[in-house]
């Protein structure tokens, strides 16, 4: 009986309570209740949404964003360097959370970065080694059955020692892949970038066709839903409450700590409260929403928390602030191709073709998504050497203004972040910069309609490691209201200038050979804005760049003095068993997605857990 009402949960003990139902409170949840004797309940503010077509099949991603039964439809502050912009913010909404809709990109970081967990910022345990096996856990990965010869040619063929056999989530490449990836492959080769046929290994950077959580037996996505909770409905000890959203955690003093015993919510207009939990109360709210119910339970910067008339119980200055997402902005070109692309999806007909391939056959264009071909730059690619020895300077200068105006307590743990970004960036084996390749016009609102008859491919270019800090606050003491998003673009004035360079990189691709042989030209930016130099190229990424959908660092797992928020056992500082287990815990962003490191971090965590109950 895992999906129950209030009064089933009201006087029942309970070991956990998970506040989110999403990529890793789902993950969490199912792990701990592997354990018989330990009674999990999962409260979940959105619904569960079941077997939805929109969800489940890989062709349809991107119709859910901005639905607001399935996405929170955030939006950010008005971008002061980024043209005022008011950017889009999507988070995924109902049990799965982001998972539902995310694009289901299993790209993993680099060794390093995830070794800096450890080494630079003291978290003991929290190493590539460590987890690298919860990656694997967390899957499985079904190998396709290219040829040696055209596994290399598309650059998809997985080292099986670094990957999971019998994990929940299923991986897989999907379809083969076109010939528009194999052109941009052979450019980007040309270009000095080599193919990379598993970026899973630790070492990320190169050219690679992307690991998908595809199910490739069923040509569904792979989620936390399908994958963690639905084989587990049959548990008497694991329970959800949806539609059900917390507005805080409560906490009573326990000697120089609070105690979590409960939570406050809001179920259909009704405030309720549960304080029947035995042991922690664990926060999976995910990057924008972990923050705000920190908040909202008095835990943070008295600052923030005092005008809304909010106690301060725990002093947390670090609390939503150290918001951190790549920085995109696209490109499309028209191409002469005959690989089938999106673009053909105009008429009825066409649409009814490829639903009819989907349904029957598991094929065609619905069966995988657009985005399936990659390509990470290291920065000394991007620019020349005085580049990257301008970019690691002005970084230096335009960092020691960022500190200056950072509060004292988190001063000390951003300029250990700092010195990170600057090894990454110096780094020829590191990736600066992500292109995805989309076969077809990507659908971006500054993007002009495609013209029947025409094919395009585009680039999603990324900075991956941006020097920028942003933050997540209340705006009001009201649960219901969204979050104050300020993801601060362009204050570090560094972010632009590499942002501008892995623009011009990709015009560079369209011009290239083989790709520039069946690239007419671009469409956007436009030739004229092209013709207008760095200056004008800096504009376009101003006023058309936004999120990747990949914000991490706002409950960072840091040390207590460096403006950490949870310790390396994602206990929040100041209480005694109130934890965060998402993604708001990683403190400086990753080269990769967010979606595998996201599992693995509850895997770890549901270890940790089961560890601690084992001892007591």
């Amino acid at each position: 009986m895992p999906i129950v009402s209030y009064h089933d949960v009201s006087s029942s003990p309970l070991d956990y309570i998970i506040v989110g139902g999403g990529t890793a409170g789902l993950t969490l949840a199912a792990r701990l209740t592997e354990n018989p004797d330990i009674t999990v309940l999962v409260i979940e503010s959105g619904a569960h949404h079941g077997s939805v077509p929109e969800i489940d099949v890989p062709g349809y991603i991107g119709r859910l964003i901005t639905n607001p039964k399935y996405d929170w439809t955030f939006f950010s502050t008005p971008q002061t360097h980024a043209s005022n912009q008011v950017t889009l913010q999507p988070r995924g909404k109902g049990l799965g959370g982001s998972s539902l809709l995310n694009f289901m990109v299993m790209f993993r970081p680099a060794k390093d970065e995830i070794d800096a967990l450890e080494t630079d910022f003291g978290m003991e345990g929290w190493n590539w080694n460590s987890l690298l096996q919860y990656m694997k856990k967390s899957e499985t990965f079904l190998p396709n059955n290219l040829t040696d010869d055209l596994s290399q040619k598309y650059a998809a063929k997985a080292d099986l020692s670094f990957h999971g056999e019998s994990g929940p989530i299923q991986t897989s490449y999907g379809p083969t892949t076109t010939d528009l990836p194999v052109k941009l492959f052979d450019t980007a080769e040309r270009l000095g970038v080599p193919r990379n046929p598993d970026t899973g290994t630790g070492i990320n950077d190169g050219c690679v066709t992307t690991i998908l959580s595809i199910d490739p037996t069923t040509a569904k996505r792979s989620y936390a839903v399908s994958a963690y909770l639905n084989p587990n409905l049959h548990r008497k000890n694991l329970l959800v409450l949806t539609d059900s959203h917390v507005s805080k955690i409560l906490l009573e003093s326990e000697g120089q700590l609070q105690r979590a015993v409960g939570v406050e919510f809001v179920h259909n207009g009704t405030t309720h409260k549960l304080t029947n939990v035995r042991r922690d109360v664990i926060i999976s709210c995910g990057t924008m929403q972990t923050p705000q119910v920190l908040e909202l339970s008095g835990i943070g910067n008295p600052d923030i928390l005092s005008p809304h008339g909010i106690t301060t119980l725990v002093n947390l200055p670090g609390v939503g602030e150290n918001l951190q997402d790549h920085i995109g902005v696209c490109t499309v070109a028209e191409a002469e191709t005959d690989d089938e692309t999106p673009d053909i999806l105009t008429t009825p007909e066409a649409i009814k073709e490829h639903e009819d391939l989907y349904a029957n056959e598991k094929k065609g264009l619905f069966a995988s998504i657009p985005p399936r071909a990659y390509v990470f730059v290291p920065a000394d690619a991007l620019g020349s050497k005085e580049d990257v020895i301008r970019w690691q300077q002005q970084a230096e200068t335009n960092n020691a203004d960022i500190l200056a105006k950072t509060l004292p307590p988190l001063q000390s743990g951003l300029q250990k972040q700092f010195n990170v970004q600057k090894k990454l960036i110096a780094d020829a084996r590191h990736p600066l910069a992500e292109y995805l390749q989309w076969a077809g016009r990507q659908p971006m609102p500054y993007v002009p309609p495609a013209e029947p008859g025409k094919r395009y491919t585009s680039f999603f270019c990324a900075l991956t490691h941006p020097l920028s800090r942003g933050t997540v606050h209340i705006g009001s003491a009201d649960p219901s209201a969204p979050p104050v998003i300020d993801p601060k673009y362009f204050s570090n004035a560094t972010d632009l200038d590499m942002c501008v360079h892995i623009l011009e990189y990709a015009l560079k691709l369209f011009a290239t050979p083989p790709l520039g042989l069946h690239v007419k030209g671009p469409v956007v930016p436009s030739p004229e804005t092209i013709a207008g130099g760095k200056a004008a190229l800096a504009e376009y990424v101003k006023q058309n760049c936004g999120c990747v959908y990949h914000p991490v660092g706002t409950a960072a797992m840091l040390p207590r003095a460096d403006g950490g928020v949870v310790d390396a056992n994602l206990r929040v500082y100041g209480t005694s068993n109130l934890r965060v287990i998402d993604a708001s815990i990683i403190p400086l962003e990753l080269s990769s997605h967010t979606q595998t490191v996201t599992y693995a971090i509850a895997e770890k965590a549901a270890d940790i857990l089961k560890a601690e109950f084992a001892r007591s």
